[in-house]
């Protein structure tokens, strides 16, 4: 029984049994005993580098060259745009430039040229307070798009800012300087106190401290930072701190009249609701009331001065 020789083609699958003769005919024509001529390649199709990029630039210009790059080298493994941007999106490269886009689950809050142009009306709004450098505030931008703050709130946030303490009491601007430690323009105060915190509560909380303190000082009172952010925390308002700072002065003055010592920290007390301090208030107002037979520096309405006591 003669014995039978495998030869393979690298175009075709299989392989024929042939004599060695017949064999030694084939391999001149091309075949081969090497199993391995016959395996089909699997390798992925590969597409142009330079279409790549010029895709990139097409479609994402703003990128900065490493992601594009990036980008590219996704194209020549798939040629589709798609597929690209989400193989991009997964790299160290994209994760350092747009990292703050991705939600916990992975997905995005925007897309990059959302945020592209979110900032760029972030910084817009800036500019038309005269906040023409930018660069501090880079991550803010990015803290607000993760915490999806849309244009026109960051709007409305400055506009409060800006109206609250820039605007209406001078003494703000001055205390807020003192307490920050930044002597400088009105532009670089303003721009102080948004990048200290942008986001709602905070700010306003700081607005409504530094405002209890020019009510204070406005009219003759002075203390601690500390401690007005501590009345500011039992509940006083700037209004009512108008009131009572206002009036507080003719008050202590007419007390001291019936003998009776009244000092601004109990007038603040009763102010927010404190009962032993509304006490003491009204024992003294009703001296002064019986004495006098009226109310000095202060509206009256019964025996209680108002502007005082909590409703």
């Amino acid at each position: 029984m003669v014995d039978l020789i495998k030869v393979y083609r690298k175009d075709l699958e299989g392989f024929y049994e042939v004599t060695e003769d017949r064999a030694k005919e084939l391999e001149a024509v091309g075949y081969s005993r090497d199993p391995e001529v016959s395996t089909p390649t699997t390798s992925a199709p590969q597409y142009g580098r330079d279409e790549g990029l010029q895709t990139a630039q097409s479609l994402y210009s703003f990128f900065n060259q490493d992601l594009l790059n990036e980008y590219a080298d996704a194209w020549v493994r798939t040629g589709d745009a798609t597929r690209s941007i989400g193989i991009l999106r997964q790299t160290a490269t994209w994760e350092k430039e747009f990292g703050y886009l991705k939600r916990d689950d992975g997905s995005l809050i925007m897309s990059e040229l959302d945020a592209v142009s979110n900032i760029a009306s972030y910084k817009n709004t800036l500019f038309e307070y005269n906040i023409k450098d930018t660069t501090l505030f880079e991550q803010k931008f990015k803290d607000l798009i993760s915490t999806e703050v849309s244009p026109l709130e960051f709007q409305q946030r400055i506009d409060l800012v800006y109206n609250q303490v820039v605007d209406d009491i001078p003494q703000v601007k001055e205390l807020f300087a003192r307490e920050y430690g930044i002597e400088a323009s009105d532009e670089a105060i303003f721009g102080a106190l948004i990048n200290d915190d942008v986001e709602q509560g905070v700010l306003a909380n700081q607005i409504t401290t530094l405002q209890i303190e020019a009510e204070a000082r406005a009219a003759g009172f002075q203390t601690t930072f500390a401690r007005f952010e501590d009345l500011r925390r039992q509940g006083l308002t700037r209004d009512r701190a108008r009131s009572l700072y206002r009036s507080a002065t003719d008050i202590m003055q007419a007390a001291r009249t019936v003998g009776r010592d009244l000092d601004i920290e109990t007038l603040e007390q009763a102010s927010l609701g404190q009962v032993e301090a509304q006490k003491r208030l009204q024992r003294t107002q009703a001296d002064i009331i019986a004495q006098q037979g009226t109310t000095l520096g202060a509206a009256k309405k019964g025996d209680e001065v108002l502007g005082l006591i909590a409703d």
